[in-house]
Order: structure tokens, then C-alpha cells, then sequence
């Protein structure tokens, strides 16, 4: 594919990016394809192998577009950055030259920044191309911007996206069950691919029309004893979360190793379920996994393993810096423009907006209710995708925020079916800082051991049998997260109107915006 023939198909920004990105991405399109932490002592992890035989497995996940370093909101540290992690890469590859490194990545590799939104996904893709990937597994977000734009995404690199149990009953995906790696000097790799059901809830229906995704445990079962069978190492590249890798790793034998992403938790050391290690490394590029791996007694075994920060004090690969900036810059020139003013952080931390009331939610949900004269708004805390600081907005900032272009939508639902999806948001345990926990205006309710407590509107109790004016998401109103009884919403009408310009007309409008919380969610 030429630089001209990528920029054109797998992008549909205006003209003056695509002829600043020109330059910055014609190579990359003819490209071909928590602390250190010492493993604790030898593991088997692998088939048997030849004397002498090494390898070094590396991998990350949950990267959602972060090209840039980004400050950790836990501790104020600056971490990430593509070009440092490619620095990384090269001097784990430099160490021993003999022995191969392989690079799994473990899902979302797109959606979450200004720079993915606007060039729907290209520069992240291609850069990971030339950092090495060897092979990445399909997360919930790699068709945000619909299957059309991931097919030209796929088609722009080689490494393959490996999904096992997803299934088209239309045009099929560019996806794998799974693939043969075969490093040099060193056992051959089965890396079979295993994706979330969340795939279908926490995207807009529209971009997983036609698509199943079947039980992982099944397609594990069927998988596994072949990929064993030929005598491979067995690696699971998952992005379902810690819970059902867990389950995975307890109900189907013959796996050697787990990499997980999706709940972008990270570990300083494998966790063992079932004698099976599973590993996960945070989120954006902050951290990096590595399994040192040697032929022992013959068999494969894992002698150390260490989640590396890729913070500050890691070097940057100066010519990938340069890109990044320029791509940077391009938006930026786009996005840079003031909106308004903020007197407070408008929070979206995931344990704040995915598990209880939070200003900003608050904010949202009652300019959706004054705009459109509904009585209730309800919106996921998944779709808050950045917090907004105190002091001047820009463009950048809101879009940062909400990138999906969610539009709002105004139908009726009965009593009953608001109380269902008041209480299926109580439901959600609040450890798994759950994307679809709602925030609310015009309506309070409480919540106490995970059941709906109580729930009123405008002072009064809820009626089952009352009609109630509801304004939300298009994407809640088609049943994402889960929330099938307001795909029932009656007569239901788009307004036109993007969350994210509901939120900049605020801004420009009404500046200095304030929020604040009032109970209106309470957990007893």
C-alpha cells in the first residue's frame, strides 16, 4: 500500500491533516510487517525444549491511543509514551542479540485520545508495526470507528489481530483464531486469541452488527488440546479481564501462559491459578511485561519476571519522538481552540464516575435534562473517557473526554423499566469499576448490597405505571452496556446533538462551569 493510497483509505480527515500527516506517516505505511520485580525462582511454563534454548516474552495492553506520555492521575507521575517504550524494546533486544524477543500486545489498542479519535486509529496501528507486534488480540474497542475502518486498519500493518470467538454472520473480520510463532533458537509458540463478550455492549451496536461472541471457556476447549498437540508453548493472548482469565485458567488444561488486558490492572508478579501464570501490565504504555524464559531439566521455564515502568527515566527513540510530535501537533492545530472555563476539575477517575456520584456526571446529566426539557437523564460512567482540569478549556480537552460522538436521544419508558435499569446499575460490583454504572439528573436513588434501595423522581417515588421523559445516549438507547430495557425507550427521537457539543455550547456559554454532587446517588 503507497503513503497516498493508506492516508486516503484508512483516514477520513480533512485535507490540511492529511497533507501535514503525509510526510510523518509515508514510511510507516511501506513498513513491512508498580516497581521491578525479580521472578520468584523457576516455573515450568512451556513444552519441552532443546538445551540452551531462551526466550524473551514481552507484552502490554489496554494502550488506547496513547502515543504521547500522559501523567498517572494515582501518583502524578509521568509515564507512557510510545517513543520510550520503543526505546525499551530495543535495549531488552540489544541485550543478547541471540535470543529472541517476542512483543504480544493484549487488546485496546485504540480510542481513549484526541490523536486516535481524529485519525480514526492510522498513526497508532502503524507505529506499533514498527515497534515490533508480533500479534494482538481484538479488544472491546478496536471497532469504535466501525468494521469498515478496522478492515482498512488490519489491512495497513502484518500482524495479524487474533480473536477466537468471534464470529460474523456477515463480511468476515480480519481476525485469527490464533498463530504460529516461531522465534529462532527457541520452542514455537501457539498465541491463541480470546476476546470479551463486553465486545458487544460497550461499543455502539452499529459496530458489531452481524457479530457473535461465543463462550471463551468452549473455544478454549476446542483450541487448546490441538495447539498442544503439536507441541508448542500454549499463550493465551486475552482481553476478557482478571475474573474470566481466572476462570479460563481453572476449567481448561493444557495452558501455559495467560496475558490478559481489559481492566487495565497490573501485576509485579504472575498470578497463579491452577498452576497457570497469568500477567497483566496496567494500561496506555505505562508499563511493560517481561518473562525471561530458559530450556531447564527440558522444559521451558520462566526464571524471572519484572513489569517494568516506562516512566521518565527511560530514554525516548528520538526519530519516533519526532513523530509523535508532529502528529501531536496536527491535532492540536485543530483542537487547540479555547471553549471556555472550568472553576473546578471535572473528574472521569474510574473509581470515582464508574462507581458513585460524581460532579461530573452530575454536570452532563443536567445540561441533557435542561436542554431537553426530559425529566431524567442517564448516562454510563464508561463514556467519560478524561477528566477536564480546572481553569481553560479546549476543544481538546472535551474531546478527550468524550471521543465515541455519542448523540443524545429523548424517548418515554414506563416506571418499571427506569427502576430495571436503576437497578441493574446497582447490581454492578463496584470493584470492577464497571463502565456501566449510570449517572443520573432529575432522578435519585440509593443502593445498598448491590440492590436498588429506593428510587424518586422529582420528590416523588418511582410509579411503575407512569410514562417518565428520558433523555440518554444513542448508545445506551440502542442497549449498550448491557441496558436492554432502554433499547425499549418509546418514540424515541435523536436530537442532533452530540454529548460533546452539549458540553462545548456549556462551556462557551455558560463559563466558568461548576459542578458539584447532592446525593442524588447514594450507597448505604
Amino acid at each position: 500500500m503507497s503513503p497516498a493510497t493508506c492516508l486516503t483509505a484508512c483516514c477520513r480527515w480533512r485535507l490540511p491533516l492529511a497533507l501535514l500527516l503525509a510526510s510523518l506517516l509515508a514510511a510507516a505505511c511501506v513498513q513491512p510487517g508498580v516497581d521491578p520485580a525479580d521472578g520468584d525462582g523457576d516455573r515450568r511454563v512451556g513444552p519441552a525444549c532443546a538445551p540452551g534454548a531462551a526466550l524473551t516474552l514481552l507484552h502490554f495492553n489496554d494502550f488506547h491511543g496513547q502515543l504521547a506520555p500522559y501523567t498517572d492521575p494515582e501518583d502524578q507521575t509521568e509515564r507512557g509514551g510510545i517513543a520510550r517504550l520503543a526505546a525499551t524494546l530495543d535495549q531488552i533486544r540489544a541485550e543478547d542479540p541471540q535470543q529472541p524477543v517476542v512483543l504480544l500486545f493484549a487488546g485496546d489498542l485504540l480510542q481513549g485520545t484526541m490523536t486516535s479519535s481524529l485519525f480514526l486509529g492510522l498513526p497508532d496501528v502503524l507505529l506499533f508495526e514498527r515497534m515490533g507486534v508480533a500479534a494482538a488480540v481484538l479488544g472491546n474497542h478496536e471497532l469504535d470507528y466501525g468494521q469498515d475502518q478496522f478492515r482498512r486498519l488490519a489491512a495497513a500493518v502484518g500482524f495479524p489481530f487474533l480473536a477466537a470467538n468471534v464470529v460474523s454472520a456477515g463480511e468476515p473480520l480480519p481476525l485469527v483464531p490464533w498463530v504460529r510463532l516461531t522465534p529462532p533458537g527457541a520452542p514455537a509458540i501457539a498465541v491463541l486469541g480470546l476476546t470479551t463478550p463486553e465486545l458487544l455492549t460497550t461499543t455502539h451496536p452499529r459496530n458489531t452488527a452481524g457479530l457473535q461472541v461465543t463462550d471463551p471457556v468452549a473455544v478454549a476447549r476446542q483450541w487448546v488440546p490441538r495447539l498442544q498437540s503439536e507441541g508448542t508453548m500454549v499463550v493465551v493472548l486475552s482481553h476478557m479481564g482478571i475474573a474470566d482469565d481466572r476462570r479460563l485458567a481453572q476449567t481448561v488444561s493444557g495452558i501455559d501462559l495467560i496475558i490478559g488486558g481489559h481492566n487495565h490492572h497490573r501485576y509485579a508478579q504472575p498470578v497463579l491459578v491452577a498452576g497457570v501464570p497469568i500477567v497483566q501490565a496496567g494500561e496506555r504504555g505505562g508499563w511493560l511485561g517481561r518473562m525471561d524464559l530458559q530450556c531447564r531439566d527440558g522444559h521451558l521455564q520462566q526464571t524471572a519476571y519484572r513489569l517494568l515502568p516506562i516512566d521518565a527515566t527511560r530514554p525516548e527513540d528520538a526519530e519516533m519522538a519526532a513523530e509523535v510530535r508532529r502528529i501531536v501537533a496536527a491535532a492540536e492545530q485543530e483542537l487547540d481552540q479555547p471553549v471556555g472555563v472550568s472553576s473546578v476539575e471535572l473528574s472521569a477517575a474510574r473509581g470515582l464516575i464508574r462507581r458513585t456520584e460524581a460532579p461530573f456526571g452530575n454536570l452532563l446529566a443536567d445540561l441533557a435534562r435542561d436542554l431537553t426539557g426530559a425529566e431524567v437523564a442517564l448516562f454510563n460512567g464508561g463514556g467519560f473517557r478524561a477528566s477536564i482540569p480546572a481553569g481553560p478549556v479546549t476543544l481538546q480537552h472535551v474531546y478527550q473526554a468524550f471521543p465515541f460522538r455519542n448523540e443524545l436521544v429523548v424517548g418515554k419508558l414506563s416506571g418499571a423499566q427506569l427502576q430495571a435499569a436503576l437497578a441493574r446499575s446497582a447490581a454492578l460490583d463496584p470493584a470492577d469499576d464497571p463502565g456501566g454504572f449510570l449517572q443520573v439528573s432529575g432522578v435519585r436513588y440509593a443502593i445498598a448490597a448491590g440492590r436498588l434501595a429506593s428510587a424518586s423522581v422529582a420528590g416523588a417515588p418511582l410509579d411503575p405505571q407512569r410514562p417518565y421523559r428520558v433523555v440518554t445516549s444513542d448508545f445506551l438507547a440502542a442497549g449498550g452496556d448491557g441496558y436492554a430495557m432502554l433499547a425499549e425507550l418509546a418514540n424515541p427521537v435523536p436530537t442532533g446533538r452530540l454529548i460533546s457539543d452539549l458540553l462545548i455550547d456549556a462551556f462557551r456559554h455558560q463559563s466558568p462551569l461548576a459542578a458539584h454532587t447532592d446525593g442524588r446517588i447514594e450507597r448505604r
